[in-house]
């Protein structure tokens, strides 16, 4: 996947959160304050508005900044914070190791800034995981992305807002590993994984 590929899977982003804006949020009313599905529509959003040319390391960078600058929440931060450093190792033609390397990128990123866990029931559960799938099955297919989070709808959650529902968020998939999906699967996409 080279520079312009990779805007063009970014870009797309926009209208699969436009999409996915009422899934997201009846996801996040179930377990946490609802705004989910708008903040990453706006977050995207902005994105296709804001970044433009340059190089892959460039486009990650700007869609990290435009991240952290519109998106509301703990998501914001998270997001963009790892697309910075997924920028820091993104080579000028991104190959399946070169993903690979991104998505350990993107899973450090969000364990250490979130102080996170997997089983914790949030978007790093299907970031940590999915380095694996790529690994196992060699590209980012969605139905196999959709089971990672999947497996959240089970867990009880201990972190973020949805830690305050406690037994009462077993049952929900998680909203962050939900939108966590559509986000690797369009990297996945561009790196020529269906």
């Amino acid at each position: 996947m080279n520079a312009e590929q990779l805007l063009t899977q970014l870009n797309g982003l926009k209208a699969v959160f436009e999409e996915k804006e009422d899934e997201l949020t009846q996801l996040d009313r179930e377990i946490g304050d609802g705004d989910h599905g708008v903040n990453m529509k706006r977050g995207f959003n902005a994105v296709a508005e804001k970044v433009s040319d340059g190089s892959a390391q460039d486009i990650l960078k700007q869609t990290g900044m435009t991240l952290m600058n519109s998106i509301g929440g703990a998501s914001g931060p998270l997001y963009g914070f790892s697309f910075v450093k997924m920028s820091e190792v993104a080579k000028d033609e991104i190959d399946n190791d070169n993903l690979m390397e991104m998505l350990e990128v993107f899973s450090k990123t969000v364990g250490d800034k979130g102080q996170v866990e997997a089983g914790e029931k949030t978007m790093y559960d299907v970031i940590v995981k999915s380095a694996n799938v790529l690994r196992e099955t060699g590209g980012l297919r969605l139905k196999d992305l959709q089971r990672l989070a999947d497996e959240t709808e089970d867990m009880i959650a201990t972190k973020g807002r949805a830690a305050y529902f406690k037994e009462d968020s077993k049952g929900t998939v998680d909203p962050g590993a939900q939108s966590a999906v559509y986000i690797i699967h369009a990297l996945g996409e561009g790196a020529g994984n269906d």
